[in-house]
This record gives structure tokens, sequence and C-alpha cells, in this order.
């Protein structure tokens, strides 16, 4: 009954850039009760999709078997997501990003490892975001450089945390109450290295009422700069216009 109780609208693009190949997956499935948004980047040398696509069906699949809101629940999709990199034989090593989004339509919480990016809106400005597990990251941090230099430094994609590691430590993160005309942004690299942050806020902070359109309106602007080298971008855009109310919660109040 959530489900049918509550709106919240997903839209997103993936292609391949200027690659050969999209590495790059996408999927949700929303449940009566519960809904899971995962967005993955292989990040092995490859021609295939195979890490990205792997990592999702994992997650949305064991997910489906028992949806949960938990920390411990969003830490075992992460897990067992890793164990599927791990297990699966290759001539490489299969390693990817991620970022999972997880809602019972009145909270949610998110998990992610790498430097796939949430970046979540409340009112049109910044309410939660994600960290990149790199180690131009830690040199922003550091202030060895700028913020705004880490989207093209060479160390961008040198991760210290990513699908496929022996030694796995997702980040999960603390419930957060949802609250309608919320929006939440999961990417990877192939946007935020052309498209930087003040540029997304700005989108957002514009956004109408069409998630398509603020969709569209980031791909324009990240295909408006040409980049001579595109690499797979991936954008998800999920607009809550709607929180569940549980109508036994509001019966008691009266009362």
């Amino acid at each position: 009954m959530r489900k049918q109780n509550s709106d919240f609208e997903a839209r997103f693009i993936s292609e391949e850039g200027s690659r050969l190949k999209n590495r790059d997956y996408f999927g949700y499935v929303e449940l009566d009760e519960f809904a899971c948004y995962v967005i993955a980047d292989g990040i092995t040398e490859v021609t295939d999709v195979e890490s990205a696509r792997l990592a999702i069906e994992t997650v949305i699949l064991s997910f489906q078997e028992n949806p949960s809101l938990s920390k411990r629940a969003v830490k075992r999709l992460l897990k067992r997501a890793n164990r599927a990199l791990l297990g699966k034989e290759s001539d490489r090593r299969l390693k990817a990003s991620i970022t999972v989004v997880v809602t019972d339509y009145q909270k949610m919480r998110y998990g992610y490892v790498g430097n796939t990016r949430l970046r979540m809106y409340r009112g049109g400005a910044v309410y939660r975001q994600t960290r990149d597990m790199s180690l131009a990251q830690e040199m922003v941090e550091q202030e060895k450089i700028a913020k705004d230099e880490l989207m093209q430094h060479e160390e961008r994609n040198n991760l210290y945390a990513y699908l496929g590691q022996k030694n796995f430590k997702p980040v999960v993160s603390k419930k957060i109450k949802l609250a309608e005309t919320d929006m939440i942004a999961l990417y990877t690299r192939g946007i935020w290295e052309n498209v930087d942050e003040a540029e997304l806020d700005d989108v957002f902070a514009e956004a109408d009422n069409e998630v398509q359109t603020t969709v569209d309106n980031i791909e324009d602007l990240l295909l408006s700069r040409q980049p001579e080298n595109l690499d797979n971008y991936t954008l998800a855009v999920i607009f809550v216009n709607k929180v569940y109310q549980n109508p036994e919660k509001r019966k008691r109040i009266k009362k």
C-alpha cells in the first residue's frame, strides 16, 4: 500500500560517450513497501559491461528477496555485490563503483563505495551528498588541491575503496526522513568530470515538476561542452512528489 499512496518518479540516461562500450549501469525496483535504486560504474579496463551489470543485478535480486531499510540490510546488499564480483571467473579482477538508495517511501538510506555519486536536494539546495573514495578527494580535504580541480585531476579515479576488494568497507548513511519535493541525483564520472557541482546545483534549484526535463537539462549541459574524450555517463534523478503517510499514525494523533 505504501507505493500506491506515495509518488516517487525516476528517470535516467546511460550512454557510452566516446567509448566503444558503456560500462555504466543503472537499475531500480519499486515494490509495495520498499524501493531500491542503484547505479554502478565498471572500472575494470575491459570492453564488456560485466562488473556494473553483475553488481546491480545482484543488489536488485537480493533486495527483492529481503527488502529492508536497516543499516545491516543495505550493507548486506553491497557485500553480496562485492562477493559476486570476487567470485566471477574472469581474466581480470572485476571492479566497480556503486551507490545504492533504499526507501520505504517515508525514509531513505544510502550506501556506496568508489566514486559514483549521490546528491540530494531539499528546497532547491544540497541536503546530502556522498564523498569520493579517491586519492584526489583526500587531496582536496588536505587542501593540497582546490575542490574544482578534482573533476580533471589525474588521481580522481585512483580509488582506495571499490567493489571487487577482499577488504571491503562500504559507507552506509543514517536513516533520512523524506520530504515532498526532495530530489535525488545519482551519477557517474562521465557527468561529474564535465559538469561541476555548482552547475548541477543551479539545474536543481531551477527544476520544475518534470523530472525528465531536469535529466535532459543536465545532459544538454554536458554535451554543450563537447568534450573530446567523453567517458560513459549515467544519470538518474528521482523526484519525491508525495511521501507515504501512515493512516494509523494519524488516527492515533487524533485520539
